[in-house]
């Protein structure tokens, strides 16, 4: 594999900042953003805060853990999936330290907004896999898009076992806003694959058309077999309701939900994540968590609490827990080959 000439990637720079730089002026203000949210929340909800927290310290222990392991469980199908978009992008790799990768990723995007975690998982499959950047990336796009678009085929499923042949108001907004970004998305790779421009991107700097051609072969080539990567991608979201069924069990709510409802509010809580204003959605996710519960589950306010704050304790707190350990030990052992191989890009 052949080295382009060696560029700068100011991007990836502020990516990879050590574990101090984490909390700069971008990260407080989205953190204080989300903290907005949840106080305007808990101030304009009649909440008996009291009553949701004696439901969580009731809470079946067993449930909650069988959630936290199928949650981790998770991790694993998106790496495999992960290794076959490499694959298919033409780089081979194991599943196995891939999963560090990706755990490491998850816990940037918790704490980072602009889904930054993204860029910096294409910088570790740089440094520790020796995957070209812009191909990484353009994997990691690819995935994106697949989870959005069998999100959105799921949500609407679920939704129309549900309500049948009318949607409630509270979800045409998540509708409008994912099928809009799907179909943007569907029709950027199309052109992508097309390779329209290509005469005028010539016109670029040989690095720079080095960059997007490796961007643009790692996004196009991600999407083949097909029926095996949209399997494990219903498999991640499947695992995604799971954990929220767990979850709703462990709180002796199981009996209010069916399964068609309990996918319905696991994909709009997933769908809330994707918002790169808050790093993993935090605020947002919970306070939709508690008005779907509420609108389409029939759940009391403060059940909705207690299933929105115990399930996020899975879904954001272990991710911060597991992955912070991870990225301290990553960053332990990357600073001396990150310097040199930062401003390398393969094509």
């Amino acid at each position: 594999m052949s080295l382009s000439p060696p560029v700068t990637t100011p991007a990836l720079d502020g990516a990879l900042a050590p574990p101090g730089r984490l909390l700069n002026r971008r990260t407080v203000l989205s953190l204080l953003a989300a903290a907005v949210i949840v106080g305007v929340a808990i101030w304009r909800a009649p909440i008996n805060w009291g009553d949701a927290l004696t439901r969580i310290r009731h809470a079946n222990l067993a449930l909650y853990l069988a959630a936290l392991v199928v949650f981790q469980a998770s991790f694993l199908v998106r790496s495999w999936r992960w290794k076959l978009l490499l694959r298919n992008a033409g780089e081979d790799r194991p599943t196995a330290p891939l999963i560090p990768i990706l755990v490491v990723s998850f816990f940037v995007n918790c704490v980072v907004p602009a889904k930054m975690g993204d860029v910096y998982r294409a910088y570790l499959a740089r440094v520790r896999q020796q995957v070209a950047v812009g191909r990484a990336l353009g994997t990691i796009i690819a995935e994106r898009l697949l989870d959005l678009v069998v999100l959105m085929a799921l949500l609407m499923g679920a939704g129309a076992v549900v309500f049948h042949d009318r949607a409630p108001g509270v979800l045409i907004p998540y509708l409008i806003v994912g099928v809009s970004v799907c179909a943007a998305g569907v029709g950027a790779i199309a052109v992508m694959r097309a390779g329209r421009g290509q005469r005028l991107l010539r016109l670029l700097p040989e690095a720079v058309f080095h960059r997007y051609e490796s961007f643009r072969v790692g996004t196009v080539e991600s999407f083949r077999n097909m029926p095996l990567l949209l399997s494990l991608t219903a498999s991640v979201w499947a695992m995604e309701s799971a954990r929220l069924a767990l979850v709703v069990f462990a709180l002796g709510d199981g009996g209010s939900l069916g399964p068609a409802q309990l996918l319905l509010i696991a994909l709009v809580a997933a769908l809330l994540t994707t918002v790169p204003f808050l790093p993993g959605g935090l605020g947002l996710v919970e306070a939709g968590m508690v008005g779907v519960l509420v609108s389409i589950g029939g759940v009391g306010r403060d059940a909705a609490l207690s299933i929105a704050l115990l399930d996020r304790s899975i879904s954001y707190g272990s991710v911060v827990a597991i992955g912070f350990v991870v990225f301290a030990v990553t960053h332990v052992r990357l600073p001396r080959v990150a310097d040199g191989a930062l401003h390398e890009v393969s094509p």
